[in-house]
């Protein structure tokens, strides 16, 4: 992709979570000498015309000031709704694109060839956009999805004043019944640009926190030879 050229994506970066199982939050650990945020905002500037970093109502710790300095937009919740759901609708009210590109700020090993992958297949479509969703391990996976702006919108909100908060459900009903409209990439087709599929390795317990900072040791093999210390 050439510099400065328009991609018709938006990114949002899901940052509000409490963090209550880490103590510390997740956007803010270092990996490797570089911020996790830092990390997903690196790979998605390269792919993305603008970055929305989506905070908590009423968010203490530095990651919305950190989101600035890295130049990104920052919004909060959807009021009344709190959770993912309110935080992607958030995301996509903030978005001027036809496509966003939704993931969370404590994924640090995002793939940008996959991610690529994901909008070029979106943009396929001799319709229009369609939304591209990927299935590993068995489900879809919210926080690594590109959507149609303006189907997602609706959808979205029309779930929360119904009460739910699950994404997972949503775009799981939304591939049942094709509405909105999603193409979905199998586990094997996801294997073909992150092999390891290390894009959806998000950060929640000490423990997933142990591996990702043995994964950036440098005295380890890498898992995958494109992670490097100072990110993708």
């Amino acid at each position: 992709m050439k510099p400065n050229q328009r991609t018709g994506v938006t990114g949002i970066v899901i940052g509000g979570g409490r963090s209550t199982r880490l103590g510390t939050p997740k956007p803010m650990i270092q990996l490797g000498g570089k911020l996790v945020l830092a990390r997903v905002a690196d790979i998605l500037q390269h792919l993305c015309d603008e970055l929305v970093f989506v905070a908590r109502d009423g968010q203490e710790d530095h990651a919305p000031d950190t989101a600035i300095a890295l130049r990104m937009h920052v919004v909060t919740d959807t009021e009344p709704y709190e959770g993912p759901l309110a935080a992607i609708h958030a995301g996509l009210t903030a978005t001027v694109t036809p496509l966003a590109f939704v993931t969370g700020a404590d994924h640090p090993f995002l793939s940008r060839s996959l991610i690529e992958a994901m909008i070029a297949a979106a943009f396929s479509s001799g319709e229009g956009p369609e939304s591209v969703l990927a299935r590993v391990a068995g489900r879809l996976h919210p926080l690594h999805a590109v959507l149609v702006v303006a189907d997602w919108l609706e959808a979205v909100e029309e779930a929360l004043t119904q009460g739910e908060r699950s994404p997972s459900r949503l775009m799981e009903a939304a591939a049942v019944s094709n509405g909105p409209s999603v193409a979905v990439m199998t586990e094997d087709e996801v294997q073909r640009y992150d092999p390891r599929l290390m894009s959806f390795f998000d950060i929640d317990t000490p423990e997933q926190l142990s591996i990702a900072r043995r994964l950036l040791d440098p005295r380890r093999v890498k898992l995958r030879p494109d992670i490097r210390q100072g990110g993708l």
